[in-house]
């Protein structure tokens, strides 16, 4: 009797054991779940917010069609971008939340000077556009480092006095695709 009565807690421990140990690693497992889609959106924002950025400093507008883009981009174009940045300081590490605030930062800068018109033609604005960039690619890091995911290379922009390689020209790669 003795022995069945610890065989049957030692059952129940074992299962609390089990349960105790599946919610502590869903809990990890739903974090890291929260910060990957919170580093997503932001990437995915990052994108079509720099997109509206980019189209109100090279647009060539009249004052008033100008300020009405410029109002346009304001009411419509941050909502999703505000709302990505907050679920990062929400979710991300001390790291990362430092990361996209510097980017959030630097697009909003990027903005100023265009609504400000300081950018006038292509070479401005990629000169401009450069501390965006490198905060971009310093969120990225910052990201991919919280995931425990190897470090890469992200170059958001490419210089214009970059040449590609004969490597990497398209017509050299589609006659090594028919060779193959």
């Amino acid at each position: 009797m003795t022995a069945a009565f610890f065989a049957a807690l030692a059952g129940l421990v074992g299962v609390m054991i089990g349960r105790l140990w599946d919610t502590r690693s869903e809990s990890t497992r739903w974090r890291r779940d929260q910060k990957t889609a919170s580093y997503q959106r932001v990437i995915e924002q990052f994108q079509v917010t720099y997109e509206a950025v980019r189209v109100v400093a090279l647009t060539g507008a009249d004052a008033a069609s100008f300020q009405a883009l410029v109002e346009h981009t304001r009411s419509g174009g941050f909502a999703a971008w505000d709302s990505a940045v907050a679920a990062v300081w929400l979710h991300g590490s001390t790291d990362v939340v430092v990361a996209v605030t510097q980017l959030d930062e630097a697009l909003g800068a990027l903005f100023t000077a265009a609504t400000d018109r300081r950018i006038q033609d292509r070479t401005e604005w990629n000169q401009a556009r450069e501390p965006a960039g490198a905060a971009f690619e310093q969120f990225v890091s910052a990201a991919r480092s919280e995931l425990d995911l190897p470090p890469v290379p992200v170059r958001v922009f490419h210089s214009t006095q970059m040449t590609p390689t004969t490597a990497h020209q398209p017509a050299e790669i589609n006659e090594q695709r028919g060779a193959s």
